[in-house]
């Protein structure tokens, strides 16, 4: 699935995304290789967001399995 552009919602419960679990947010990039991806997390991809809303960059990325897509 062609995850730039889509749309998400955080369902990790990693206590550094807690003020951003209830925005909606876009994908604005996406990796699987490269600086700060963790190779043992191979195929998931690793994503940049932003809030849909705001515009506000996510100071962090997110594996595949930390977000569901709306």
């Amino acid at each position: 699935m062609k995850l730039k552009g889509k749309y998400i919602k955080i369902i990790s419960d990693n206590e550094n995304y807690t003020e951003w679990l209830n925005r909606k947010l876009i994908i604005t990039y996406v990796s699987n290789k490269g600086n700060g991806y963790d190779d043992a997390m191979y195929p998931e991809l690793l994503c940049d967001m932003q809030d849909a809303e705001t515009g506000e960059e996510c100071p962090f990325a997110l594996y595949e399995c930390e977000f569901e897509v709306l």
